[in-house]
């Protein structure tokens, strides 16, 4: 080993290790103005932070562009800016939080502002001032495939930016109200500044660079922050926040080709929310009669071939809030399952060691979902009322503990608690071990919420006021370094086990993972990084019989025009459901993503060979395609088509169990940050029915909005007429004006 080697090494032990003091320096207010413009004024007395650090492609090399960020803050906010330069700018205007904003170059800005570990604060920004944020948490499963990061947060900062003749410079103003943190005057927050940006003297490859270094042998990401930035005398801000809302729609209904579309009364709703903070670290949040309605209708999933439920993600700002607390591997908490609220109220408590989210709601529609071991059964039922208590203890950077209760009671005395402990230990950089334990008490409602007479072990489906008691384990450890990863983990969910204020779609089973990866990163022309992974997992039933068993092969591969591509290849021992039992083969499935040029992203992913086609309790060859295409025409222009097919045939070429596609077309004209105009149309073979939603949206914060749209259902087959093309059966028309008032 020569000198310079065993330099770097040292070196790199040594920045790994260290933390770094920015002591900043306070100004006054009246000298920063949100005008994309860093001037003299504005920087004056800041302190510099470089981004030093390329980890994507390269391993902690010098980044191909300069980066830098700049420091400083007056009593109310933390202002911070970026200077990169760069040969080339890629950026569009974007709606907040959209997906798309992640293909253009940006700046990032990562807080852990209690330095404990138990999550990062993240803010992005283009030079347009498109914003995104979200919390990052010690991720609950494989980091390999769970980053952590989720988008549901909604802090209220302001950022905009600039083109220059050196490449693009942005401005954050991050209001201390907005982020949670300790209490006291004297703050000391861990912050790492990143940049993603195209490097064309790199094969146009997608850049992550950092301010600290990034190791890829130590499992925990969250920890990795090698700067503390030190602001005394600040002045906080106790909130006191109005959301009062109106809200109105009008459907109609054609149930014969030659009626007229009948429309009922108009609907108005109106309701207020509040949000009061007792302290920086105590906030207290109530809504009456709330509107949950979304502005963006989900994509339709395919299900047809589904035994299970499917989820949708939450969407809903009141339960998103403080949401990073409920962080589940095994989903015993599902915001969705609170469906129709009359009111809904909630306690938020983050203290230096400590964390309490308290939820509670009366529900008017109670969503009501039975597992099994191979299906589930749900329905909607009548009014209930739940209570969700959530307490974790960060003991240190390397252990937090916590507990769960969660309780739901319905009208006519059917309850569901549930109750559980969970832990997460890094016994080193490499090593990390999870653990959840969870009992359940159920006694059923006698309803008519389920219509099906099948039974699972000494209970049945139908909900006939049984009473049922349950548990469900998990438990994981992990071993990671830059060159191998391995997981091992374990479930055992009880027959008896579920959670109605979660989203648990089976039971009966234990469950054995192993998963073993080898990663490499040469970073030449071709070849940017791949991996080769093995997993082999084993099911049974509570009485240890065999349900599944299967062996899968994994290698993915980062090459030329920003293109990833996964292989999986999957070879089924034993397969059952219900009283079936399949054995000895094999199916495929490869996931690809690229963006060639800079205005185009294109996905696929594509699946094939024999599987279970559940309705016919049969093997037959299954194919599945899901591609999508963004083209952005222009900075605020894009139009993303997309389709979804699924089928499964006879083996040999007979006759389809089913077939079909659901067709999606995204049409979204961005005018501002604030204000789009979008247009969505879908059609669905399996049902055949056409759904067209055009809507405008001004949402200048978070919390304020005003949309009006409508939605438009289509069909052809009518009682009275076989329509040669689709007219409307469904219409609605629908408009909402939110307006947050900070008191």
């Amino acid at each position: 080993m020569n000198i310079k080697s065993l330099l770097f090494i040292l070196l790199c032990s040594y920045s790994f290790s260290q933390e770094n003091i920015l002591n900043l320096n306070k100004a006054e207010e009246s000298k920063f103005v949100l005008d994309g413009i860093l001037s003299e004024q504005e920087l004056e007395n800041s302190v510099e932070l470089e981004i030093l650090y390329e980890h994507e492609p390269g391993y902690n090399i010098t980044p191909e562009y300069k980066t830098t960020g700049y420091l400083i803050y007056t009593d109310t906010f933390l202002y911070v800016g970026f200077k990169a330069y760069r040969d080339e700018v890629i950026a569009s205007i974007h709606p907040r939080d959209n997906r798309s904003l992640f293909e253009d170059d940006f700046a990032n800005i990562h807080f852990d502002t209690y330095g404990d570990a138990r999550n990062n604060i993240g803010l992005t920004s283009n030079l347009y001032g498109s914003q995104a944020d979200g919390v990052r948490v010690e991720a609950t499963a494989y980091s390999g495939q769970n980053s952590g990061w989720s988008l549901d947060s909604n802090f209220d900062f302001k950022s905009l930016g600039r083109y220059t003749d050196f490449g693009y410079e942005v401005e954050f103003i991050i209001p201390f109200s907005e982020i949670p943190f300790p209490n006291g005057k004297d703050q000391r927050w861990k912050i790492n500044l990143s940049t993603y940006y195209r490097d064309i003297n790199n094969q146009g490859s997608r850049v992550r660079a950092y301010s600290s270094m990034q190791d890829r042998d130590n499992t925990c990401k969250l920890c990795q922050i090698d700067h503390t930035i030190v602001m005394n005398d600040i002045k906080i801000d106790k909130r006191f926040d109005l959301l009062p809302y109106l809200s109105s729609n009008v459907s109609g209904e054609r149930t014969k080709f030659y009626d007229r579309i009948n429309y009922e009364t108009p609907n108005v709703e109106y309701g207020i929310g509040a949000n009061i903070e007792l302290n920086k670290n105590l906030s207290l949040e109530a809504t009456i009669n709330p509107d949950f309605s979304q502005v963006e209708s989900d994509a339709t999933k395919i299900d047809i071939n589904s035994p299970t439920a499917i989820n949708y993600p939450e969407k809903r700002p009141f339960f998103n809030r403080g949401i990073d607390a409920m962080d589940y591997s095994l989903d015993v908490f599902y915001s969705r399952s609170i469906n129709n609220p009359s009111f809904a109220g909630k306690i938020l408590n983050q203290g230096k060691k400590s964390r309490l989210y308290f939820l509670t709601a009366f529900d008017e529609e109670s969503p009501y979902l039975v597992p099994t071991q191979y299906e589930s059964f749900s329905g909607v039922g009548g009014k209930s009322f739940s209570n969700i208590v959530r307490y974790q203890n960060f003991i240190n950077t390397n252990a937090q503990i916590g507990i769960l209760s969660s309780n739901r009671s319905y009208e006519d005395g059917a309850y569901g608690n549930l109750f559980g402990v969970d832990a997460l230990f890094k016994f080193s950089d490499v090593w990390k071990f999870e653990l959840e334990y969870f009992m359940n008490s159920n006694k059923e409602p006698i309803a008519d919420w389920i219509d099906s007479d099948k039974k699972f072990g000494d209970y049945t489906v139908k909900l006939d006021g049984e009473k049922i008691n349950g548990s469900a384990l998990y438990a994981e450890i992990r071993r990671e370094t830059e060159t191998w990863r391995t997981f091992i983990q374990y479930t055992d969910i009880s027959q008896g086990f579920r959670s109605d204020n979660g989203f648990i779609t089976g039971n009966d089973f234990k469950k054995y993972s192993f998963w073993h990866s080898y990663h490499q990163f040469p970073n030449t022309d071709l070849l940017k990084n791949y991996r080769i992974s093995l997993r082999q997992d084993f099911t049974y039933n509570q009485n240890n019989e065999i349900a599944r068993s299967g062996f899968q092969y994994y290698i993915q591969l980062l090459t030329i025009l920003n293109t990833d591509i996964l292989y999986n290849y999957e070879y089924n021992f034993v397969k059952t459901h219900l009283d079936a039992k399949f054995e000895d083969f094999v199916n495929h499935w490869i996931r690809m993503s690229t963006r060639p040029f800079s205005f185009l992203n294109l996905s696929l992913f594509y699946t094939w060979g024999p599987d279970i086609s559940y309705r016919d309790l049969a093997l037959g060859d299954r194919e599945n395609v899901n591609f999508s295409l963004e083209v952005a025409v222009n900075n605020n222009f894009r139009i993303k088509p997309s389709i979804s097919y699924s089928s499964i045939r006879e083996l040999g070429g007979g006759d389809f169990y089913f077939k079909g596609y659901i067709a999606r077309l995204d049409l979204r004209y961005q005018f501002s940050n604030d204000l789009n105009l979008r247009f969505i149309s879908e059609y669905n073979d399996f049902s055949e029915k056409f759904f067209f939603q055009p809507l405008v949206s001004w949402t200048p914060n978070p919390d304020t909005i005003f949309y009006i749209g409508g939605n438009q259902n289509a069909i052809q087959e009518f009682p009275d007429y076989n329509s040669p093309h689709y007219v409307v059966n469904k219409s609605q028309i629908f408009l909402k004006f939110q307006y947050l008032f900070g008191l």
